[in-house]
């Protein structure tokens, strides 16, 4: 009897010994798999573009980092996700860079109204030095950035007409994104910008409470958006980035090779999906027509007449995205329009 309970308490010991190792096995191994959310639907760029960094990551890692993706909004909207990465409640996700602009105002800089022509100005404003400040400034949030996806250039659908020049917008109820930005923009474009969360955004289309929609054409085409607009016009008025953030908390667990893979994976599947996306965009004119839109892009002409327009955002803005900071962005692009000659 004696003995029995002298083994009693070192079995107790032996068992809590194994529960502890097992548990901090479970834990090493949650630690290697990140969870990244989103809203878009998994056949969007975006949805594609995370399916790559699984991928990429998988391979480069050797199997030992891995990407669970939570696709749909099923961890919420932009405002959620990004709170939830800088308290450590989520490990990564792709958000929206007009939503993040309302944490860092110098995210403000990339959605200002035509301040590209193209998509090659973009990837080079993203990934240069512009692009890395950008990601900097994260820190202070308690946020990593690890790579740039995109939404791409927005157009503009509606049911009234097609968008040729300034005039065809006036009087337009447009839904727009819940920013003073985008409201400035289409404002200023000659249409009547009415915030509206996404969800009631395609009831008010179909009910007639807006005449149109900002949006993308690739998301309009997946959100399939030809079945209530008659009209896309390819306005692009500004570039919406989808930034892929990471919680620093969870950043630093990782040591500093697995750190290094993880932004080099990211980086590279989140170029691709971009290049991908481009490629969608001039491939959307067909698909959308064979559906029945009446698709059209802007003249030259009436691109630079919206630029023209819109330029008042340009110091609406200023002050809240920093004059330094705003002067060596465009500076950028200047010189990087000259080179390009």
């Amino acid at each position: 009897m004696k003995d029995r309970n002298v083994f009693k308490p070192v079995f107790l010991f032996a068992l809590c010994a194994i529960c502890l190792i097992a548990f901090s096995v479970s834990g090493a191994e949650a630690a290697k798999t990140i969870r990244v959310a989103t809203v878009a639907l998994p056949e969007t760029t975006i949805g594609q573009s995370l399916v790559k960094w699984q991928e990429v990551l998988k391979a480069q890692s050797g199997d030992k980092l891995k990407v669970k993706i939570l696709d749909r909004g099923v961890m919420g909207g932009d405002r959620e996700m990004i709170e939830g990465c800088r308290l450590g409640t989520l490990n990564t996700a792709i958000v929206s860079g007009s939503v993040l602009a309302n944490v860092i105002p110098q995210y403000f800089m990339v959605p200002l109204p035509y301040l590209f022509n193209n998509h090659e100005e973009v990837n080079a404003f993203l990934d240069g030095p512009i692009g890395q400040k950008l990601f900097k400034m994260l820190e202070d949030k308690d946020l990593v950035g690890l790579g740039w996806a995109t939404w791409s250039f927005r157009g503009i659908w509606n049911n009234v007409r097609p968008i040729t020049k300034p005039e065809d917008l006036r009087g337009l109820k447009l839904r727009t994104v819940e920013t003073p930005l985008d409201m400035s923009t289409i404002n200023n474009m000659g249409g009547v910008a009415t915030p509206m969360a996404w969800s009631e955004a395609l009831l008010g289309l179909r009910q007639g409470t807006v005449n149109g929609i900002s949006t993308t054409y690739g998301l309009g085409y997946h959100l399939k958006l030809y079945d209530i607009a008659k009209y896309a016009t390819r306005t692009r008025h500004y570039y919406e980035t989808a930034p892929l953030i990471m919680s620093k908390k969870m950043f630093d667990n990782f040591t500093s090779e697995e750190q290094k893979l993880i932004k080099k994976s990211a980086a590279e599947a989140l170029l691709w999906a971009r290049k991908q996306q481009a490629q969608f965009d001039d491939k959307s004119e067909a698909l959308l027509t064979a559906k029945g839109v009446k698709v059209n892009s802007l003249s030259p002409e009436a691109f630079e007449a919206f630029r023209k327009l819109t330029r008042p955002a340009y110091k609406q803005f200023r002050s809240k995205i920093g004059p330094e900071f705003m002067d060596e962005a465009m500076a950028f692009i200047e010189d990087y329009r000259k080179k390009k000659k």
